[in-house]
């Protein structure tokens, strides 16, 4: 009986021991966001891809936020600007194309598709103000 319970107490020892330098070796995860914005769009996959600068509204039809940063959008001077919003689920294909797996997004692409600016979430009139006057 003695020698049962000093062989169960030195196997549970062992393996807290075990269990103590797995855990020690393993390292931390990188804090890296669930998903990332897009750094290049096709831009034939939306309307006139002839235009120097598209800025690109990824909505969903459920979003409440969506509709600020809409209002947000419609109240800019947009002059050589293309805008487009492209909702979810009427253009899903494109959320899926583009890995859009929450909303509100906006970015804003040159003429090759190069993302140069965006954002997720509802951005500050001043912060989308400044991207767009800065192109």
């Amino acid at each position: 009986m003695l020698f049962n319970l000093f062989l169960a107490l030195l196997l549970g020892g062992f393996a807290t021991l075990i269990a103590y330098l797995v855990n020690k070796r393993r390292d931390d995860s990188p804090s890296v966001p669930k998903s990332s914005l897009p750094v290049q769009i096709d831009r034939s996959d939306f309307e006139n891809p002839n235009r120097t600068w598209l800025l690109v509204f990824f909505s969903s039809d459920t979003c409440d936020s969506c509709i600020t940063v809409r209002d947000l959008i419609y109240g800019m001077p947009l002059n050589s600007v293309h805008f487009q919003e492209v909702s979810f689920p009427n253009e899903e294909r494109l959320h899926l194309r583009y890995g859009i797996d929450s909303v509100p997004i906006v970015l804003i692409a040159d003429f090759e598709g190069v993302v140069i600016w965006s954002y997720a979430g509802v951005p500050s009139a001043e912060l989308l103000g400044d991207a767009i006057s800065n192109l």
